[in-house]
């Protein structure tokens, strides 16, 4: 019995030692990294987060006499045990998402919660007896009467939809029916056995409830300290986490939670009889008798999530392109460095498209890459311009940056009414017309609306 003891609950161990290693390894684990999410790939990075805790609180003991005393014609064998195990896994993803950067959510895989728990309770009692009587042995083994061996055991799993947010999710089994009194009929009245034959019973069963709840989900910088958001604490919930700058950023998360159990033990007294070799057997009630076991804080442990970024770089701030002959056209070529991990999804828009035109309304750009890219400065009229070239993309840091554009057009028609102050550059006008050129503040409202329309769009199809 002890063997049969130990070795279930070494099994029990083992097993759910060697699950929780194949599918959940330690703290210790490598760390999973973000790939695009299904919708918006390059605004979104979702990550596959996993986490399992065993536990075999709040109770687990047991004891095995053996055969006792040692030597002796008459031994005797004892043994009880109570043995606990409760693991619960869960799985979902934690999504970073941007131009509003950085938000933080951690969205639950259906039915990618399991609570399981297996917990039972062992009792019994035997003796051996080795003795010669008149020279004739007699040898005997076998349970001690009135002593019940009882072997309980209530196991169980619950698959739900993680993290299994408040009310939590619940699994409740019972054992079977176990007989620990038994008295027959006789020694309680008299009535002749040949006539009416049977007996009193006290049978006694095992309820157990457990109740898993996630309290938080936990998002922590890499030096320990919380988000700016703070915790996730319900189910669509969200946070924030400050990004500055960078090709990445990385991100421990935990769920912590509470299990509470509930045990129930019934007394179920009945009776069996045999009238006329016609067996009846029935229970006469159930006590439920509470024992209220504990609740227990879990805090899972850490999960490290790498999430690269795409991060825009732009050579210079301004472009200058000297005197341009008016009807001539000037390129200017420069380079939009992408040092992130993430690929880069750029948009190039000028305020003045018809002076400073872009080469390249869009690019794609792979983390670690150059690419080369221009702009022209097509000067339809003497004079000084300016105008501003936007660069945006889905930099989370930098979703708007600007170049500076300059030119000088020469060459062209002069009209008779333009005078020298005019030429200065400070109050420049149009050949033919009294409306003054446009300024870079001017034009820089214009594109900007297409810039905001280019943002807006992604934050409004993002997911949320």
């Amino acid at each position: 019995m002890k063997t049969r003891f130990l070795w279930r609950k070494g099994v029990l161990a083992a097993s759910a030692f060697a699950l929780g290693v194949a599918l959940f390894p330690s703290a210790a684990r490598a760390e999973v990294v973000a790939v695009d999410c299904d919708v918006d790939p390059d605004w979104c990075k979702t990550a596959p987060i996993a986490f399992s805790h065993s536990d075999s609180l709040p109770i687990e003991w047991s004891f095995d006499t053996g055969w006792v005393p040692a030597n002796s014609p008459l031994q005797v064998h004892l043994w009880a045990g109570v043995y606990a195990t409760t693991r619960v896994t869960l799985k979902g993803a934690l999504e970073t998402s941007w131009p509003e950067a950085l938000l933080l959510r951690a969205p639950g895989t259906p039915e990618g919660g399991l609570l399981s728990y297996h917990y039972g309770v062992e009792l019994g009692a035997q003796a051996q007896l080795h003795v010669k009587i008149a020279g004739i042995p007699y040898d005997w083994v076998g349970d001690i009467p009135y002593i019940p061996q009882i072997d309980f055991q209530v196991e169980g799993e619950q698959i739900f939809d993680a993290w299994g947010w408040k009310p939590g999710v619940t699994l409740a089994s019972k054992t079977t029916k176990q007989t620990i009194i038994e008295v027959p009929l006789s020694d309680i009245i008299s009535i002749p056995s040949v006539l009416v034959d049977g007996g009193l019973k006290v049978d006694v069963q095992m309820e157990l409830a457990a109740t898993y709840t996630t309290e938080r989900i936990v998002v922590e910088n890499v030096e320990g300290k919380p988000v700016a958001g703070g915790d996730i604490t319900e189910e669509d919930g969200e946070t924030k986490a400050e990004y500055l700058n960078g090709p990445s950023i990385d991100l421990d998360v935990h769920p912590e939670g509470n299990i509470d159990y509930d045990g129930i033990i019934h007394l179920i007294p009945g009776m069996w009889v045999e009238i006329l070799g016609q067996n009846f057997s029935f229970d006469i009630v159930d006590i439920p008798i509470s024992f209220p076991i504990t609740e227990t804080k879990w805090s899972f442990p850490k999960q490290r999530v790498h999430v690269p970024l795409p991060d825009l770089v732009l050579p210079k701030a301004e472009i200058d392109f000297g005197e341009v002959e008016v009807g001539q056209k000037s390129l200017e070529s420069f380079g939009l460095w992408n040092a992130g991990e993430a690929r880069a999804k750029v948009t190039i828009v000028s305020s003045s498209p018809e002076l400073f035109p872009a080469w390249d309304p869009s690019l794609e750009i792979e983390p670690g890459v150059t690419a080369d890219t221009a702009v022209r400065f097509m000067p339809k009229k003497n004079g000084p311009f300016e105008a501003t070239l936007f660069i945006a993309s889905n930099d989370p840091n930098d979703p708007v940056q600007e170049i500076v554009l300059k030119g000088v057009g020469f060459g062209g028609p002069v009209a008779p009414s333009q005078d020298i102050s005019q030429e200065s550059g400070c109050a420049c006008r149009a050949a033919g017309t009294d409306a003054p050129l446009p300024t870079s503040g001017g034009l820089a409202l214009t594109a900007l609306a297409g810039v905001a329309a280019f943002v807006r769009r992604f934050r409004k199809g993002g997911p949320r």
